[in-house]
């Protein structure tokens, strides 16, 4: 009797499912918008989409992404990203971006591990922070998980309420945008300043209103921003916390010589491993002002209050940085500075085997030029995706630029499609014309000019693509000099 009751559930489950799937189908057909079932679904922390019966919810089969895509405004639908495309016969010889690191990296792991000092609380985060501290010239500096955990944890410094707007570029990665609505503030989208990967203070006053408590600056692929002194004084005037997302641009300088990541009241930073230092994953953040340590600290541990182990004050995260991760790191900071002069190295090469093509147009160039990743624009967004078709058939591969954060799909499937009626012709033009180049510690010279012949071969059909020289998994060989040196 049981089994054939534990049957018949099995059959009623099947037939509620389809059902449900029916029901979908028919909303699907008459344009249903289901954004009521997408919000229940969301608070329920399951896959968006319109479900009937979500208890019997299966996202791969139900809720797949051209569903998801297909339900999008005819804004979105016709300028989200292309595919990707798919590496020549001899694969993707050339990455865009290669972790960089030395036998002193895992040589700390190494001493860490047998020393049992792995946490957060152990020594190598503290060693960690006080490097950053002298490489930053400041007071406070705190390992974190991600670069978006350190986002997180300074704008909760920022004591920010549902009522406070954060002006963010709305050309950068979406981290940026979350961490502002997960601390429970609205961002207000910039444009970039014409001719720049980044807003200016036109750009940002423009969007201002009276409840901004914030800006946040990204120095987008390592390019400073060019008005960060001014900016620095606007919100110095107006009492707007000034955050540096230096993610993208450690080590880099403003026009001024100045690092960036010192003209604002907090900086973070990601250890990504496409980040010219790198932990894995991990990140920091930093502060001008030693007043803000013992809240930073409290802020990425939980809210932990130091004189009462188990009581808390506040709501805050877990962001906080292991230990292997911290170790892993320690030996890279001194070498910033050779990674930089390497990396404005590349620009110079990258602008000279790529001066005079028609058609296309590098990445603004700097006072101190050493961009993070090397950027190039071409005319349209066909011609953008043809050029990286062609680069991928000959090895070299590439990445679009950032699609704008007011486009973004989960701003409608989040109830705030609105700011679809934004329009930001900057970013939004960036978006659909430019794509960077590979850029990283392990490329020299011929490897340059051979990723640029490859361009110029796109645009000058006459031109022969040269020879490809290095093989599949070259930058995996030249890693494995540095471990064994």
């Amino acid at each position: 009797a049981q089994a054939i009751l534990a049957q018949a559930f099995a059959i009623l489950n099947v037939v509620f499912w389809l059902v449900g799937a029916v029901a979908l189908l028919d909303m699907a057909g008459e344009g249903h918008n289901g954004l009521g079932e997408c919000a229940s679904v969301m608070s329920c922390g399951q896959t968006v989409g319109p479900v009937p019966f979500p208890s019997l919810y299966i996202g791969s089969i139900v809720n797949d992404p051209q569903e998801r895509v297909a339900r999008l405004p005819d804004r979105i639908k016709s300028s989200i990203p292309s595919e990707e495309p798919r590496p020549g016969p001899r694969g993707c010889v050339y990455r865009v971006l290669e972790p960089y690191y030395t036998k002193d990296s895992v040589d700390d792991v190494e001493e860490a591990m047998m020393s049992g000092q792995i946490s957060s609380g152990a020594s190598w985060p503290r060693q960690l922070a006080s490097q950053i501290c002298s490489l930053y010239g400041v007071p406070v500096a705190l390992p974190t998980s991600s670069g978006a955990s350190a986002l997180t944890v300074a704008l909760l410094a920022c004591h920010l309420t549902s009522q406070d707007h954060v002006l963010v570029p709305a050309f950068t990665m979406v981290a940026v945008a979350n961490a502002v609505k997960m601390v429970g503030a609205k961002p207000i989208y910039c444009d970039n300043a014409a001719g720049s990967v980044n807003p200016g203070v036109h750009q940002y006053l423009e969007k201002a209103t009276p409840c901004v408590k914030a800006v946040i600056v990204c120095h987008t692929y390592g390019i400073a921003c060019k008005e960060i002194v001014e900016l620095a004084e606007v919100c110095a005037e107006r009492c707007w916390w000034l955050i540096e997302d230096i993610c993208e641009s450690m080590g880099t300088k403003a026009e001024n010589g100045q690092l960036v990541g010192t003209f604002g009241d907090f900086g973070v930073a990601s250890l990504y491993a496409n980040k010219p230092i790198t932990a894995g994953d991990g990140g920091w953040v930093h502060a001008r002002d030693a007043k803000h340590h013992d809240h930073l600290k409290s802020l990425l541990n939980h809210g932990f209050d130091p004189a009462y182990h188990f009581l808390h004050f506040e709501t805050a995260p877990n962001a906080k940085m292991n230990g292997l991760g911290a170790a892993f790191a320690c030996s890279q900071v001194k070498l910033l500075p050779q990674i930089m002069k390497h990396r404005a190295q590349l620009a110079v090469w990258y602008r000279e085997f790529l001066a005079g093509l028609s058609g296309l147009t590098c990445l603004e160039a700097m006072t101190h030029d050493a961009p993070w990743v090397f950027g190039v624009e071409v005319a349209d967004r066909t011609t953008r995706d043809r050029l990286r078709d062609h680069l991928a058939l000959h090895g070299v591969e590439t990445r679009n630029y950032f699609y704008p954060l007011h486009l973004e799909p989960v701003n409608f499937y989040s109830g705030d499609a609105g700011v679809y009626d934004i329009v930001l012709p900057h970013a939004e033009r960036c978006a659909q014309v430019g794509c960077y180049l590979p850029s990283h510690s392990f490329l020299q010279r011929d490897d340059i000019m051979y990723i640029c012949s490859v361009v110029r071969s796109f645009f000058e059909t006459h031109r022969q693509v040269p020879e490809l020289r290095r093989a599949l998994g070259w930058a995996n060989v030249e890693r494995t000099k540095l471990l064994t040196a």
